[in-house]
């Protein structure tokens, strides 16, 4: 099936004007295209003055210029649970989920005991989604409202389109969210069945994202802002025009990030990489900003990054400490240090992690 048949079957019965894309970067490993230079700045627009100020300082945290006493960003990852089992996703990797993953999931009651630390020392943004479909949590949109209402002003999700119906598309726009993002990584039916394993049709999914632009649209809704990604790999790197060609008169954002292996397991993930993902040169340096930036939760256990699921970087739980203890500990300073000099070879999970990013020529 080609991309034509979507283009006149999905074409969308709502006034959306055309967009004049530009492309940016935010840190080298995806490329984002936008009708601004940053979405940001349009978020700022609508949102106002707080959120502008919270960019500004996320910018000095992001050069690592800035060490702030309570992380900016907290990414939960509430459970496991997904109704897809991508290759390329550690969740498509029973054996693996089972290796990195301990403690308990995540309930509401977890939930609104991190909101409320990261609220009382004014934590301006969250994302109750890790490695998850945020949208087969039950009642996801009371979890949003609960952030919302505790003055996070940055809210967002990743999510696979497939879960979300009218009802809890709805809910989401009521609910105060300011981000939502759409892993797509494919624009034909016969592609998406080979990347996005046990996937229900392209068709639906896609037909899901447009009833929510749509019921966003007649609504009057500034926010949430909408995207959709691409995770280029080997499989899909031929639709990556396309792809952006059909999204870009229809949403806010468009996301093409660059396959990171979920594990340090190169030889098992290596099929996957893009074949411009060879030509980079090894670096000798890497400057990384997940310690500056956030706390990513996997169950119950914190971690100072998003990337790796190497048990060897676990702070604690937050069951036993508190955020803003392992926030401030010594392997958090240790790990900023690291990461402000560039010396990541000092960190044997460091160095892997950089090694996945710029695998070897």
């Amino acid at each position: 099936m080609s991309i034509w048949f979507f283009r006149s079957k999905y074409k969308m019965n709502i006034n959306l004007k055309e967009n004049t894309f530009k492309k940016y970067t935010t840190d080298g490993k995806v490329n984002h295209l936008s009708s601004e230079e940053d979405i940001n700045v349009k978020i700022g627009k609508i949102i106002g003055q707080k959120f502008i100020d919270y960019r500004k300082k996320w910018d000095l945290v992001n050069k690592l210029e800035l060490v702030t006493d309570f992380p900016m960003f907290l990414q939960l990852d509430m459970n496991q649970e997904c109704n897809y089992k991508c290759p390329h996703c550690i969740i498509g990797h029973k054996e693996e989920v089972d290796q990195y993953y301990e403690g308990k999931s995540l309930n509401f009651s977890d939930f609104k005991k991190i909101v409320d630390e990261g609220s009382e020392y004014g934590c301006p943004s969250l994302s109750p989604q890790g490695n998850n479909e945020p949208f087969l949590i039950k009642d996801l949109h009371k979890y949003i409202e609960y952030a919302h209402k505790k003055n996070f002003i940055d809210i967002m999700l990743n999510n696979n389109g497939s879960a979300m119906p009218k009802k809890k598309a709805q809910q989401s726009l009521d609910s105060g969210l300011t981000r939502i993002r759409f892993s797509l990584d494919a624009i034909t039916p016969e592609t998406y069945k080979i990347v996005r394993v046990g996937s229900i049709p392209l068709e639906r999914v896609t037909k899901n994202i447009l009833d929510f632009l749509e019921l966003k649209e007649k609504g009057g809704y500034k926010l949430p802002v909408v995207g959709v990604s691409f995770c280029k790999v080997k499989q899909n790197e031929h639709e990556v025009d396309d792809f952006i060609d059909f999204w870009k008169d229809k949403v806010d954002l468009i996301s093409i990030q660059k396959f990171m292996p979920p594990t340090t397991d190169k030889e098992k993930y290596k099929k996957y990489y893009a074949s411009d993902q060879y030509n980079e040169k090894p670096v000798k340096k890497f400057h990384c900003p997940q310690p500056y930036q956030r706390l990513t939760f996997r169950n119950e256990y914190m971690y100072p990054c998003c990337v790796s699921f190497n048990k060897d970087l676990k702070l604690g739980s937050f069951k036993k400490m508190s955020i803003y203890d392992a926030w401030n500990s010594e392997k958090m300073n240790i790990l900023r240090g690291i990461g402000k000099s560039g010396e990541f070879y000092k960190n044997k999970t460091c160095k892997d992690c950089v090694n996945l990013i710029y695998p070897p020529q």
